[in-house]
């Protein structure tokens, strides 16, 4: 039970962080938390703890909690590794794809185009992630689907702190497009270049917002 309501608060706080009420370098106050939550400060602790590991948060020892406040060059060797890692489960999906496997990541990005013509992409977070983990499911290497499913949480959390989703909806079903392409020619080469791509135009928003403000 303790164990569950630790990962409900975690999952909670993380959700906050990702849809920006908690900013950049703000406390991350236990007592609000106890109060809108009812929880009681050990499972805080402990999910703060774990957002701390994950590097979401930063505990300072009779201080307090606050959000990271990542410097321009954290926030570009994080991109970096994103996108390696990201181009590494493309490179390995594409030699291990099965057929309803393709189908379904067909599906998604159809899914991320309905929405686009519907509301203008206002499900894009959500869909997009489908997609991105329906095609690291894909590779078959669940240590590292596993362990890119918390970067791109961390990657989400910092794109609504700094641009914000909309950047991105307009080109992103292309981009998934050309994944989809080379994947479905077994180009694990291509596969890989197109995913490390679809992630750097990503991080260059990102940069280019955080260099304006500094």
């Amino acid at each position: 039970m303790r164990t569950n309501k630790k990962t409900h608060l975690y999952e909670l706080i993380l959700d906050r962080l990702i849809e920006g009420r908690y900013r950049f370098g703000e406390p991350i106050l236990v007592k609000e938390l106890a109060t809108d939550t009812g929880a009681s400060r050990q499972p805080i602790m402990s999910a703060l703890n774990a957002l701390s590991v994950d590097g979401f948060v930063k505990i300072v020892p009779q201080v307090g909690c606050e959000v990271i406040n990542p410097t321009l060059r954290d926030i570009a060797d994080f991109y970096k590794m994103f996108s390696r890692t990201e181009g590494l489960l493309a490179e390995l999906a594409a030699s291990r794809w099965t057929p309803p496997q393709l189908s379904a990541l067909k599906a998604s990005n159809a899914m991320i185009r309905a929405d686009l013509e519907a509301s203008g992409g206002a499900n894009y977070r959500d869909l997009n992630r489908t997609f991105h983990l329906a095609f690291h499911e894909m590779s078959g290497s669940s240590l590292l689907e596993t362990r890119q499913s918390s970067i791109f949480s961390m990657s989400d959390f910092l794109i609504m702190q700094t641009v914000g989703f909309r950047p991105h909806v307009d080109e992103a079903a292309t981009e998934h497009d050309d994944i989809i392409q080379t994947l479905e020619s077994r180009d694990e080469a291509g596969a890989r270049a197109a995913a490390e791509a679809h992630i750097d135009e990503v991080a260059k928003a990102v940069i280019r917002v955080v260099s304006a403000k500094n």
